[in-house]
């Protein structure tokens, strides 16, 4: 549901307490300071597209904080990608900071503290985005948060307008049902925009057919754990989670089936195996991360034809 924010619909002392209710309800929690208090304004359009949140804003003198207080208590695992579209703004994070002016854009982690600075009226489109989303390691995004990233030449010329149309459709709740295609759209242009600056290529240091020998390699390495899963493989290779399942979807697999895959296809070498018929069964899936014996034996008449036992007995008849 698209949500506006008008503080000239208040009284004038009311106006910067509703601003930061507002952007911190919008985004994560912040605090303002107005220039001038007595003259602050701000007006806002929001509205969302699958996991995105847009906003276009224009608003008064001011200075926001994400605070190391607000940073540590609230949940910040996002983050804020923004677009000049008139005035002049400072965004300060991790030593950094970049002037933008319009057509500019900068990336910042809502995880840390930032600031930014309008000591003009300024309007500023902004997009938020879930940290798992972007296919690059949180180490790597850190190099480029609070740098200016030029929006007249280049791949940012090509992304400005696109942003400002697709924050208008979402304000308007205009979408359309194929939300998905329009958020990978705008993750791989975000993606593309971030790996350039950190020097990057589709992966952080490696090309996609390496890192996926990788994570096979850790996975298999992993497997007797019953609590494997996509996240921690994510984490292990410092990639998005919607990154990983994107490498796997490459090849027609989901990353949990093919976990699930590799503990059957070892089950059943371990049950044809003589020098492990004094193995139980429930012993043999357990030790492939399968702790559940009803659900390993259902899987594996499901892939197999057979349960476990039946199998079995089957290379020892």
């Amino acid at each position: 549901m698209a949500v506006v924010c008008d503080t000239s619909t208040v009284p004038v002392g009311d106006r910067a307490d509703l601003w930061v209710t507002t952007a911190s309800n919008l985004f994560v929690p912040l605090d303002c300071t107005p220039h001038e208090r007595s003259t602050f304004n701000g007006r806002l359009h929001a509205g969302t597209v699958g996991p995105l949140a847009l906003c276009a804003l224009e608003v008064s003198p001011h200075t926001i904080r994400r605070t190391a207080k607000l940073a540590a208590n609230t949940k910040g695992d996002q983050y804020k990608l923004s677009l000049m579209l008139g005035g002049e703004a400072l965004i300060v994070q991790d030593e950094r900071e970049a002037v933008l002016r319009p057509g500019d854009f900068a990336i910042y982690d809502c995880s840390r503290p930032y600031t930014i600075v309008g000591g003009d009226p300024f309007r500023m489109l902004i997009c938020m985005l879930p940290r798992d989303v972007i296919g690059l390691a949180p180490e790597r995004m850190a190099r480029i948060t609070a740098t200016r990233i030029a929006g007249r030449d280049g791949l940012g010329w090509a992304m400005a307008p696109f942003l400002k149309r697709l924050a208008d459709l979402a304000v308007r709740d205009e979408v359309g049902g194929d939300q998905h295609r329009v958020v990978e759209s705008v993750v791989d242009l975000v993606e593309s925009l971030c790996a350039g600056l950190v020097g990057d290529t589709a992966t952080p240091g490696t090309s996609r057919a390496e890192l996926m020998l990788r994570i096979r390699a850790y996975a298999e390495a992993h497997l007797g754990e019953p609590d494997l899963s996509p996240a921690q493989i994510a984490a292990a290779h410092f990639v998005s989670k919607r990154y990983l399942h994107k490498l796997f979807e490459a090849e027609g697999l989901s990353v949990s089936r093919w976990i699930r895959q590799r503990r059957l296809e070892h089950c059943r070498r371990d049950l044809a195996d003589p020098d492990r018929r004094d193995h139980t069964v429930t012993s043999i899936g357990v030790r492939w991360g399968l702790v559940d014996s009803a659900h390993f034996s259902r899987m594996f008449r499901e892939t197999y034809g057979c349960t476990p036992t039946e199998y079995r007995r089957q290379q020892f008849a």
